[in-house]
């Protein structure tokens, strides 16, 4: 079934029967000189009736148009009403997004990308692209943009003319450890730190990790471009980011240790968790030549190729046997404090003042009850700010809560021990707070504070106070 004509439509309609009726009004008598007068009538009639109708529904839109004018209106009055009742909110929002438009085109920041799979082609792009340069910082281990997808357009490129430089890690540094310490599952940080370095073995459980792993992919897939080798070198300092300079736009990206809790617990790469930002060059940006001079920095420091690197692989038992030697209670520290609980890996440790073992020759050094005179030599374990654990010597009665006195004599050298035992014989007395079982029991000894001393002397006046009266 049609619909129903809309009044505009049949408006329309009724005017043209009605110019159509007063045209014919007109012009018929004109050529039609014997026309009948029911004609006449009739064309008046219609005429008129057209006209009523054509009132009729004008009339009836001038209702519509009315009642479309006060909806828009009350419409319009409740917008006006919320713009009026969020005007503050909305000029602050209008402010800090012109600062902030206005902050990163000071600083030439041109774009954010919210990871590295974001940026991913606009980088190879870029590459492939370029006319001046490719500086290319912390690639090799990278998440998403890898260095094995580039060798060949690079390769290209410095036969080209192409200003190259690549820096990459040296695994064989403390820094490097320490990554694959966070990058590695508890499990096996405890077989890389266990194991007995002191004898050869044949295959030291640090080289089956990823971080390691990956750098000898790397150093084997770089061997086989003739012209990228010599445009390589490895850092030994902390890069603190992952970058890439082509031509005048710099890809940054800062590190971090930090882990968003919806990450994947299997991958503990460290890396690649911050947004990646993209610096234009300016005349007066100083964010794009800050990190052009960072990266010249750390390429004119880094003192190992591609040549260098080779003979540290062949020596590589050495050189880590000599970093975890020199460097094991740290790493101990670090296990202890993210992994020690087999509950939860996530920050079982948090000291008020941090503790580090004893590294010098032991000093001469005797512990006695305050009440007593008995004495016993001891050892030094650790020690910390208002804390020392100490390994004693025989037996010794000893019960949590006691006070002890510390007597020894620090030692002139070196410095650093004679300062820490200097300390706590100044501090002299000491609660028991831990005793731990074993054939040298080992008890732990904190610093009575300020307060207790003023409260255990109160206790000392009082007793006299008494007995003298």
């Amino acid at each position: 079934m049609n619909e129903r004509p809309r009044p505009f439509v049949r408006m329309l309609i009724a005017g043209f029967f009605f110019l159509a009726a007063v045209t014919l009004n007109i012009l018929l008598p004109r050529y039609w000189h014997s026309i009948p007068e029911i004609v006449k009538h009739l064309l008046l009639i219609f005429s008129a009736i057209m006209c009523v109708h054509i009132l009729e529904y004008a009339y009836l839109w001038w209702e519509i148009f009315g009642h479309i004018r006060s909806i828009l209106k009350e419409t319009l009055q409740a917008t006006h009403q919320l713009i009026d009742n969020n005007r503050s909110s909305l000029e602050k929002f209008l402010q800090t997004s012109n600062r902030l438009i206005c902050a990163a085109a000071t600083c030439g920041l041109t774009n954010i990308y919210y990871s590295r799979k974001d940026v991913k082609g606009d980088i190879y792009d870029a590459i492939e692209n370029a006319e001046n340069r490719v500086w290319l910082l912390g690639v090799t281990f990278s998440e998403n943009v890898h260095l094995d997808e580039l060798l060949s357009t690079l390769n290209k490129k410095i036969a080209s003319g192409l200003d190259v430089k690549i820096l990459l890690l040296d695994v064989f540094r403390d820094t490097a450890v320490f990554r694959t310490l966070l990058e590695s599952a508890p499990h096996e940080v405890e077989k890389i730190l266990n194991i007995d370095r002191s004898r050869i073995q044949p295959t030291d459980p640090f080289f089956h990790q990823r971080l390691y792993s990956d750098f000898t992919h790397t150093f084997d897939r770089l061997r086989n471009y003739s012209n990228v080798t010599p445009v390589v070198r490895f850092y030994a300092h902390n890069p603190a980011c992952w970058m890439m300079i082509v031509d005048n736009i710099a890809h940054f990206q800062p590190y971090t240790f930090g882990r968003g809790a919806s990450q994947h617990s299997l991958n503990l790469s460290v890396g690649a968790n911050m947004p990646v930002f993209k610096f234009q060059m300016q005349t007066t940006g100083k964010p794009f030549e800050i990190l052009e001079d960072h990266f010249r920095k750390l390429w004119l420091t880094s003192n190992v190729d591609m040549f260098h690197i080779e003979a540290r692989i062949a020596d590589r038992n050495r050189l880590i046997n000599d970093i975890f030697s020199s460097h094991l209670s740290w790493f101990q520290h670090v296990y202890e404090t993210l992994h020690a609980s087999r509950e939860t890996v996530h920050y079982t440790i948090d000291r008020k003042f941090p503790r580090q073992p004893w590294e010098w020759k032991q000093p001469s050094l005797n512990v006695y009850l305050e009440n007593c005179k008995t004495t016993a030599d001891a050892t030094i374990n650790d020690y910390s700010r208002e804390g020392i654990s100490l390994k004693i010597e025989g037996t010794f009665p000893l019960s949590e809560g006691q006070i002890v006195i510390l007597q020894g004599t620090p030692p002139p050298e070196p410095l650093a021990a004679n300062f820490i035992l200097d300390h706590f014989l100044k501090i002299k007395k000491f609660v028991v707070k831990r005793i731990g079982d074993g054939h040298q029991p080992i008890i732990g000894l904190q610093a009575i504070s300020e307060n207790e001393k003023y409260h255990e002397q109160n206790q000392i006046d009082s007793v006299l106070t008494v007995s003298s009266g």
